[in-house]
C-alpha cells in the first residue's frame, strides 16, 4: 500500500530495473519477519524440551570416556526426537527456509545501485543472525552431532 501511495502521489522515481530489485527485497523483508516468528516458536519448543527432559542427562559429563559419551549422546538424541518429533521437523524446515531466503537475496541483481546493495547487505546480515541464533539453540541441546 505504501508503495502505491508513493507512486500515485509523486510518481516512481526509480528506474524499472531498480524498482523490480527493491520490490523483491521488500518481499524478502516480509518473509524475514515470518522467519523471526518461526525462530521464536522453535526457541520456545527447545526451552520446553529442556525443561521436560528430566529422564536423561541434559549435559553429558566431560569425564566419561569417549565411547560412553557417544553412546549416551546417541541414546539421548534418539529419545529426544522420539518424544518431540516436531522439533526435528521444525528445525529442518526453518533451516531450509533460511537457506532459500539467503539464495533469494543473493540472486537479486543490484544493478550497481548503492541503495539496493545496502538493503541486500542488511538482509544478508539479518539472515546470518537468524542462522547463528538457530545454531546456538541447537547446540544448547548438547547433541554434538548434526541433526
Amino acid at each position: 500500500m505504501e508503495g502505491m501511495l508513493r507512486y500515485v502521489w509523486i510518481g516512481d522515481f526509480l528506474p524499472p530495473h531498480i524498482r523490480e530489485a527493491m520490490d523483491k527485497l521488500d518481499n524478502v523483508n516480509e518473509r524475514m519477519v515470518e522467519a523471526e516468528t518461526k525462530l521464536e516458536e522453535i526457541e520456545i519448543l527447545i526451552e520446553r524440551v529442556e525443561l521436560e527432559s528430566v529422564d536423561g542427562p541434559r549435559r553429558l559429563p566431560e569425564e566419561q570416556d569417549q565411547d560412553t559419551a557417544v553412546d549416551n549422546k546417541e541414546e539421548f538424541k534418539k529419545q529426544l526426537f522420539q518424544r518431540y518429533p516436531e522439533l526435528r521437523t521444525k528445525i529442518g524446515l526453518f533451516s531450509s527456509s533460511l537457506d532459500k531466503l539467503a539464495y533469494t537475496i543473493d540472486s537479486i541483481n543490484s544493478h550497481r545501485d548503492a541503495d539496493v546493495k545496502t538493503r541486500k547487505k542488511q538482509l544478508s546480515n539479518k539472515i546470518v543472525e537468524l542462522m547463528n541464533s538457530l545454531d546456538r539453540m541447537v547446540s544448547s541441546l548438547n547433541l554434538g552431532v548434526r541433526l
